[in-house]
């Protein structure tokens, strides 16, 4: 029986070993606009990242394995999923060899939940753990092999949940979603390709039934309290005293994600507590919040509150009471002037700069630099112009002087306090109520790549999703 039969991507390496060289290949970044661009976005920089292949015929192997030959002839097969294949594959980091078992143990006044070895999941959450201990300091000082490592891990994890459901497919009924009708609906055109189908449930984390789970749950809020009030996205910064100070001589905030990811998950904590504990803008109804990470490593948060109420924000005095879009005064506040210049600058784009990344066909896709405004108001698209006075005050931004039109709104109090890139809009109209919830739970980002190569005088151009 022939393995490749049926599966496209094991029929191109097949066509890839029968060329004498790989010069005629090349994988290009597709930049089709006609793709979601919050979903189908390019990368902007270098980063370790994972191509996935995944397949619904058991007759094609895919396992990730290491193949030990033996002096007698006979091979042994390492799976993804045994205690020795970290030292295997990674003997940099495990140069001892050691296979660790960890089980669960009481703590005092806390019962562990069960008794014996602990998940997949615990055990990597155990091993990146910071301490002070020789294991430790190789894993986090382990550069862009940490970051291999850490993606292979997480992997192996995701594999095992899908192992879990694929097996399972009987108890989530996945006959409901299987047949010709079915496959026809979701743009299967050929015959040859219509086949089982792995349904994905909602309780899988990441999936598109669990994001659209979150994305109606999170608008049945809306039919219960009302709109959404304010829309706050936090940024992590790399140059936090509690980041810069956990670095290892010669290290960057690159170098250890787990850090920064830690502590950033402390700073959206205290975040929370000045929300719903200390109501800086009220009492809280609902909210909802994901977080996501930069092509460039560093997480941020989108958090979407619904204040109660009377709490609400109805007029447009509430504007200027919680959000500021100005440059502020360098001699009645100067640690805020610094603060804003740092991280609340927008560009310099458009005429003064038109390679910047937000530029499309010649314009900013975030409509900077705003326009002046005497006072905040609400515009006709249902979305807010803050107060931009056309006054004097400039700033020095990478290299072009800036004035208030490119001043990105931000509340002065948190901006104060968390010393990163803090975004505080207010939600005027309903119109963008729909837009904000899709935008949070939009999903994981993916890239769709072309594949060209020569057969004979034809260019094969071969476009596959990952």
């Amino acid at each position: 029986m022939d393995i490749f039969e049926g599966n496209p991507y094991a029929k191109f390496l097949r066509k890839l070993n029968n060329f004498p060289s790989l010069e005629d290949f090349k994988i290009i970044i597709n930049r089709d606009a006609a793709v979601d661009q919050r979903v189908y976005n390019s990368p902007t920089v270098d980063q370790v990242a994972a191509v996935w292949i995944e397949g619904n015929n058991d007759n094609v192997p895919y396992e990730r394995e290491i193949v030990v030959h033996s002096h007698s002839g006979k091979n042994h097969q390492v799976k993804h999923y045994f205690g020795c294949y970290d030292p295997l594959q990674y003997p940099l980091l495990f140069p001892g060899g050691d296979v660790e078992d960890i089980f669960k143990r009481e703590r005092e006044g806390v019962k562990a939940p069960k008794a014996g070895s602990v998940s997949c999941r615990e055990y990597y959450c155990y091993k990146v753990k910071i301490r002070d201990t020789r294991q430790s300091t190789v894993l986090t000082s382990a550069g862009r092999l940490f970051h291999q490592y850490a993606v292979d891990m997480y992997i192996k994890l995701e594999t095992t949940r899908l192992d879990y459901f694929r097996k399972k497919q009987s108890e989530i009924r996945a006959e409901l979603f299987q047949g010709i009708v079915d496959s026809v609906a979701a743009g299967e055109a050929k015959a040859c390709q219509v086949g089982r189908r792995i349904v994905l449930p909602s309780s899988f984390i990441g999936g598109p039934r669990d994001m659209r789970r979150r994305y109606l749950d999170a608008m049945s809020l809306v039919q219960r309290f009302g709109k959404p009030d304010i829309f706050i996205t936090m940024t992590c910064n790399p140059e936090w005293e509690e980041i810069t100070e956990e670095l290892h001589p010669g290290q960057t905030h690159n170098d250890r994600p787990d850090l920064t990811s830690r502590i950033f998950r402390g700073k959206l904590q205290d975040l929370k507590d000045q929300l719903f504990k200390k109501e800086i803008f009220g009492k809280v109804a609902a909210h909802v919040h994901v977080i996501e990470f930069q092509k460039r490593g560093l997480p941020h948060a989108h958090m979407l509150i619904i204040l109660m109420g009377k709490h609400k924000i109805v007029s447009l005095d509430h504007y200027d009471k919680y959000v500021s879009a100005e440059i502020p005064n360098h001699y009645e506040n100067p640690i805020l002037y610094e603060l804003v210049k740092k991280h609340m600058m927008h560009g310099p784009c458009g005429e003064l700069n038109m390679k910047n990344v937000c530029m499309q066909n010649g314009e900013c896709k975030y409509h900077y630099p705003r326009e002046f405004s005497l006072i905040s108001l609400q515009a006709k698209d249902a979305y807010p112009v803050y107060k931009r006075s056309k006054n004097n005050r400039t700033m020095l931004v990478r290299n072009k002087i800036l004035n208030n039109q490119w001043v990105v709104p931000y509340n002065p109090y948190l901006l104060t306090r968390y010393n990163c890139h803090i975004n505080i809009e207010i939600c005027s109209g309903i119109k963008a109520v729909k837009y904000l919830y899709k935008y949070i739970y939009k999903g994981h980002d993916r890239v769709a790549v072309n594949i060209e190569y020569n057969e004979g005088e034809k260019v094969v151009n071969e476009i596959k999703n990952f």
